[in-house]
């Protein structure tokens, strides 16, 4: 056999290596095309995560409380800087810290991210500079107001949320991220790919609260002067609309410690005499008691279980309408016997202490308030005081909102609306009745009640020359660490309706441990409360229906009613007046312990308005019992005023088309009470 020529050998080896080249291609290109083709793209290009910006919080008039802002995070890459004196001088320019890239060039750092977040405006001038990288991230930007702040919850460094709304709403707020790819030149610099935006980011949803916000800043800085007048350690204010639910207010405050959360629900507190009007609706419902049914106060002084319980405004005996007139620690005792310790419990509990009401707030508390079995022998004396009980601000405001509404306990609600991306509602909140706690007959019956504890009872202080408010102050001891309840330290609180005939508003001021001459509810958180009205009234847009507030205004008797408003033969002036002689709430007592509570001092001065005068004890007589309406058809005006008041009523003058009083003469009614007088019409 003939050899091959070297000739031969050449062309097989070329045929064969093209063979093997042309198989090879067609492996890469038909068999691992799409293999090769993805690991190219990987080289070449990137796809980095878009955040998506999340959602607004609005107030309930539309204002903004808090938004996302794009900003622009500006680092610089040594190596790819060819004239490091300009850029410095650029970056100095457009006003940038370089004093971080200064200390890290002289560290020899490659890869430099400068302090801070700016505008796109801010950074324009720079954005085309060789090494300097422009990163845009979401920032999230809240109101000036602290107390915004505490409801609404705040963000980390990372965007991770950490407390408030932004943390309980975080799914709804957060919105859905989305991914952009990008392409890098030799030099492994990014560049926008032909592709652009891949996947858009879908923006979070707004979130619409029923705060106002500008009740909120009446509440916050009338906190805050509150707060540093009487040298408290803290408050707290909240408002709501009694008819709804919506909570239009949540202020707190607290000295000397950074507090992340809202303190009104996260802060139980014993209530004192504020929960005594709860009693007295039980009574009423479970037909226990009248208005006009006396019991005996012995005098002021009350020997119970082997401790004293006393009262500041002495008395033989008192009425059920008396006893919240003048907040009487004995008479409710009293009037309690007849409700049994399950009674009680159940009392509060359908008024939902005891556990979280449910708002949209992280760390919210439920209170405290123990099955009857777990009382022991002063509890069943104690709770009706407002002790061994404790419950948030909160709670207290809702509960009173079932006085204001006609007996029902609503739903609070902190959210009014979320809507989309696109704008379209997803979620309104409606008006929902947990249970009914009392009929409407007895709350409007203990609306009375409370009324007179701000005509002529123990909060003349929150009373308003033009609208009623009604109310009740409370005064409980507070207990310090590992001592138990200590004299001198008390939480002064007042829980007002307004107008308090027709409430809109449900308003609690609340004032930790104040210091000075005076410490007592109705003394320096019903002022407060007055205060806050006043500005409320005067704002423009404060969740107040002019039309029925107009409805509500008093009727203005002549000069000498308004000089002769008394109760019981006890005559007390309206706050503000240098000569006033009101009572003073003096409830607070020592559970565990015999106590007298302290008397005022001689002299106060403070930015609220508070007594000039020494000490005052007013002193209301004995109970006196029900009476007839005289008849004062045929007199005047003048002297049907005269008369009814030397009856012991109190007289409100209205217009009709007929004359006569209601109720009308003859019909029996408890000293006191309110009797309307009927003008005809000009």
């Amino acid at each position: 056999m003939k050899a091959p020529t070297r000739f031969a050998v050449i062309h097989t080896f070329f045929v064969l290596f093209a063979l093997a080249l042309v198989a090879r291609a067609a492996k890469v290109q038909v068999v691992e095309g799409k293999q090769w083709a993805a690991r190219g793209k990987r080289q070449h290009f990137f796809a980095s995560g878009l955040s998506a910006p999340r959602g607004q919080i609005l107030d309930a008039s539309g204002n903004t409380l808090v938004e996302s802002r794009e900003m622009t995070r500006v680092a610089v890459a040594l190596p790819e800087v060819r004239d490091t004196a300009f850029v410095l001088k650029a970056l100095r320019h457009a006003r940038l810290d370089v004093n971080a890239l200064n200390a890290a060039i002289a560290r020899r750092r490659r890869w430099i991210e400068l302090p801070g977040l700016y505008s796109a405006a801010d950074v324009a001038s720079i954005s085309k500079l060789n090494g300097v990288h422009l990163t845009p991230v979401l920032q999230r930007v809240y109101g000036n107001s602290d107390g915004i702040k505490r409801i609404v919850g705040s963000l980390d460094g990372r965007g991770n949320p950490m407390n408030g709304l932004e943390l309980a709403l975080d799914s709804l707020l957060r919105g859905d991220s989305g991914r952009v790819s990008l392409a890098r030149d030799n030099n492994g610099r990014a560049l926008d790919s032909p592709d652009g935006w891949t996947d858009n980011a879908r923006p979070g949803s707004t979130v619409v609260l029923t705060i106002n916000n500008t009740l909120q800043d009446i509440a916050e800085r009338e906190l805050t002067t509150a707060v540093d007048s009487l040298k408290a350690d803290g408050g707290d204010i909240v408002v709501m609309n009694p008819h709804t639910g919506e909570i239009l207010a949540l202020a707190s405050n607290r000295v000397g410690r950074t507090s992340f959360g809202n303190t009104s629900v996260t802060e139980p507190f014993e209530p004192g005499s504020t929960l005594k009007p709860f009693i007295a609706a039980s009574l009423l419902e479970h037909a226990r008691a009248r208005p006009t049914d006396v019991v005996s106060t012995h005098n002021g002084k009350l020997e119970l279980d082997g401790r004293v319980i006393t009262d500041m405004h002495k008395s033989a005996a008192l009425s059920l309408a008396d006893v919240i007139r003048f907040s009487s620690n004995i008479g409710i005792v009293e009037f309690g016997k007849r409700l049994t310790p399950r009674e009680k419990f159940e009392t509060f509990r359908d008024l939902g202490f005891g556990m979280p009401l449910g708002v949209p707030l992280p760390a919210e508390a439920a209170g405290t308030l123990r099955e009857p079995k777990q009382w022991s022998r002063q509890t069943s004396a104690s709770i009706l005081m407002g002790y061994e009980i404790a419950v948030t601000p909160l709670q207290l405001v809702t509960a009173y909102s079932a006085i204001a509404n006609g007996g029902e306990l609503l739903e609070p609600h902190l959210v009014k609306e979320i809507r989309g991306p696109d704008g379209k509602v997803t979620y309104r909140a409606e008006t929902r009745a947990v249970r009914r706690v009392m009929s409407g007959e007895v709350a409007r019956t203990v609306q009375q009640m409370l009324l007179a504890v701000v005509q002529e009872g123990t909060a003349t202080r929150a009373d308003l020359a033009t609208f009623e408010v009604a109310g009740k102050s409370g005064t409980a001891r507070r207990t310090s660490q590992n001592a138990g309840y200590t004299n001198g330290n008390y939480t002064a609180s007042f829980v007002g309706l307004f107008p308090g005939n027709d409430p809109q508003y449900v308003v609690l001021v609340k004032l930790d441990s104040p210091k000075g001459l005076h410490y007592a509810g109705g003394e320096i958180a019903a002022p407060v409360t007055r205060i806050v009205l006043r500005a409320a009234l005067a704002a423009r847009d404060a969740a107040l229906d002019r039309e029925a507030l107009a409805a509500s205004e008093k009727s203005v008797l002549a000069e000498e009613h308004a000089e002769s408003r008394s109760v019981i033969g006890a005559r007390f002036a309206r706050a503000g007046r240098s000569d006033a002689t009101d009572p003073v709430d003096r409830t607070s007592y020592d559970p565990s312990d015999n106590l007298t509570p302290r008397e005022p001092a001689d002299t106060a001065s403070y930015t609220i308005e508070l007594p000039t005068t020494g000490t005052r004890v007013v002193t209301p007589p004995a109970a006196r019992s029900p009476r007839a309406v005289p008849d004062v058809s045929g007199l005047s005006i003048r002297q049907a005023v005269r008369a009814l008041h030397g009856a012991g009523f109190r007289v409100r003058l209205i217009t009709a088309p007929s004359s006569g009083t209601s109720p009308a003469a003859g019909a029996i009614a408890a000293p006191g009470s309110l009797v309307q007088l009927t003008r005809p019409a000009d």
